[in-house]
């Protein structure tokens, strides 16, 4: 048998061999670098998302018991000119008499003596020219009224006849986005005094309570349980521990920071529901 030759590289093949094999080994090492340096992938924020349930066939507004501002229609009619002050008048000054030339003195003749002169009324003086009416003529049948639109043109709800100030159209309740901040506010202050209890099938327990606030943001009664629900042979000896863990949440977020003029909406807290969900 023939011996085989081993291939012969010229010097410009090993050099660019060896500048392939550098740079498939540099992207390796970079990879497998870049593979540790980057960071891990973090979850995002939970969201809070809140549903209302307060959908129904009625009109709704934030004021439901407001008297509604009736629009204002335009006003007909050409722009009045405000009137002018008057101008201010000033006396007239009297007309200086010529002073007769003096004339010799006669001669004195002896005779009786005449009567008196009665006295000479003064000259009244002559009132001072009016001045020149400038403002403009109105024509005589332009109708009568002030400028074209009021200040108060379609501020007010249009179909209003009641004489309120609320400019929202009137309404049977209140609206569900209004209820809806209202549950999340309420929420938010009780988020921060209630923990749910430990154990297992704890997370399946809700614990639903009622009570009612003075306009203050204070209890006016104990809160009380209306129903639990979620309860299960293994969890049922911490139903009690619950609900006294609501109740002692509802006391110490009082007294609630809630706007008062929806106090009807917030003073009696029908049913609100206590779960796992809440204390995340």
């Amino acid at each position: 048998m023939r011996d085989r030759v081993a291939p012969t590289f010229s010097r410009e093949e090993r050099i660019a061999l060896a500048m392939a094999i550098a740079a498939h080994v540099a992207l390796v090492v970079a990879l497998v670098v870049g593979a540790k340096v980057q960071p891990p992938n973090t979850p995002p924020k939970r969201m809070t998302v809140t549903f209302s349930d307060n959908v129904q066939l009625q009109s709704t507004s934030p004021e439901p018991n407001a008297q509604s501002m009736p629009d204002v229609a335009p006003e007909q009619g050409e722009a009045q000119p405000e009137p002018e002050p008057p101008l201010p008048m000033t006396p007239p000054q009297p007309e200086a008499k010529p002073q007769p030339a003096p004339q010799p003195l006669p001669k004195p003749v002896p005779a009786r003596p005449a009567p008196p002169r009665a006295a000479s009324k003064p000259t009244p003086p002559r009132p001072a020219p009016k001045p020149a009416d400038e403002r403009p003529r109105r024509r005589p049948d332009a109708p009568a009224g002030g400028s074209l639109i009021g200040k108060d043109f379609l501020r007010g709800v249009p179909g209003a006849s009641a004489p309120g100030t609320s400019r929202n159209p009137p309404a049977d309740a209140i609206g569900p986005g209004v209820a809806s901040s209202l549950s999340s506010a309420i929420s938010r202050q009780l988020k921060s005094h209630w923990n749910a209890p430990q154990g297992l099938d704890a997370e399946k327990l809700v614990t639903v309570l009622t009570w009612d606030m003075n306009p203050d943001g204070s209890l006016a009664t104990r809160p009380r349980v209306v129903q639990q629900s979620g309860i299960t042979p293994t969890n049922q000896a911490q139903a009690a521990r619950h609900a006294e863990l609501a109740i002692r949440a509802v006391e110490l977020s009082a007294p609630f920071d809630l706007p008062p003029q929806y106090y009807a909406l917030w003073k009696h807290i029908k049913a609100f529901s206590f779960d796992r969900k809440l204390s995340q």
